[in-house]
């Protein structure tokens, strides 16, 4: 996990925001805005505030580190960062892509301290249309970095969330997080679980235990903005003909899906059914009700049988989330491709050109 000393030189010259850093930007540090992470999390890419706008609309703020600020295309940070292309989390540490200094400080949305975000401001109704979206080069301070269990306890009755508005700016959002998940599924996007483990190891890395994560509907709450914020920015990006990073997940082959539906047959579970409406024979299938364990396997089985999703500098949709113009804007600090992307946002708020206007370029990277 070491780092080039060049590298490590150009992150310890980064300094916290201040007056300059500031200027020209969206003020929001008098925003109620929230983080919402693992308990263990060593970086925040992602904050969310709501503001409601009357007559059933709301302004959701969907903040992403600014990382592309540090982070300057040519730079020895940039190269480091482009090498490594993401960060990979490991049972006791990580890899990280980015120096601590900007990881865990600088484009962290640490609570209290101002930090530089790329903002999508997405007015959403109570049914969970969207109406309009905007990005702004912003400034933010969170009020509180929450976990996934705070937020779960808080939403199924528990104990309120102990910061003022909290709680009610949770319970917003997650109302319009299940409008928005209850649209996905209906034009198409599959609903496949999948158990998330985690390998808990003693000081000298040996593993001592595995644990199963539960799924949690805060989980959702988060997962809905950032699905919201990926599709706004790539729609953005299409409309301008930009040089982006496109995330597709091309449709299963036929094979694989006949290949599925025989191992359902000889191991006694819900048939797939018709192949040639995959997107309908998939949703029923995963609809089906069955016991966790039959659960399971099905989901697995499912997730097997499809193509794996793949940067591509076109866009070739998005099966799974039954969708175009999809791209990766929430994770800069850990996945490069959102950092290309964020370059790309920029320009626009700049009203640059684009830099990425190579297309033999952007394949290399993808």
């Amino acid at each position: 996990m070491h780092f080039p000393q060049d590298v490590e030189d150009e992150a310890a010259a980064c300094g916290e925001p201040g007056v300059r850093e500031r200027e020209g930007r969206l003020d929001l540090r008098d925003r109620l805005v929230l983080t919402i992470d693992p308990a263990d999390a060593r970086d925040h890419d992602d904050a969310l505030s709501h503001r409601a706008l009357g007559g059933g609309r709301h302004e959701v703020g969907i903040h992403i580190a600014d990382v592309s600020w540090y982070v300057r295309e040519g730079s020895a940070l940039d190269a480091e960062a482009r090498e490594r292309g993401t960060s990979c989390y490991l049972p006791g540490g990580a890899v990280p892509m980015l120096p601590e200094r900007l990881s865990a400080d600088l484009c962290s949305l640490r609570d209290g301290v101002d930090r530089l975000a790329l903002s999508v401001l997405a007015v959403v109704d109570d049914e969970g249309r969207l109406h309009e979206y905007r990005f702004a080069r912003s400034v933010i301070r969170s009020a509180a970095s929450l976990s996934y269990e705070d937020v779960e306890a808080g939403l199924q009755g528990g104990p309120d969330l102990a910061l003022p508005g909290a709680q009610a700016a949770v319970g917003a959002l997650m109302a319009l997080a299940r409008r928005l998940r209850s649209r996905r599924f209906a034009v198409g996007a599959l609903a496949i679980e999948s158990t998330e483990v985690k390998a808990v190891v003693d000081e000298r890395g040996v593993p001592v235990r595995i644990e199963r994560r539960p799924h949690l509907e805060s989980h959702e709450l988060v997962e809905e903005f950032m699905l919201l914020a990926n599709r706004c920015v790539g729609e953005a990006g299409a409309v301008r003909g930009a040089g982006m990073l496109w995330r597709v997940h091309e449709p299963p082959f036929e094979r694989k899906l006949a290949e599925l539906d025989e191992m359902l047959r000889v191991l006694g579970l819900p048939r797939l059914g018709r192949t040639d409406a995959p997107h309908r024979a998939l949703q029923a299938l995963l609809a089906v009700p069955l016991d966790p364990a039959k659960k399971r396997i099905v989901h697995r089985l499912a997730l097997r049988s499809l193509t794996r999703a793949r940067y591509c500098e076109r866009d070739l949709g998005h099966f799974g989330l039954a969708t175009r113009e999809y791209c990766h804007f929430t994770s800069p600090i850990r996945r490069y491709p959102d950092l290309h992307v964020h370059r790309r946002v920029r320009e626009w708020l700049d009203g640059r050109a684009d830099g990425a206007w190579d297309p033999a370029a952007n394949a290399a990277l993808a």
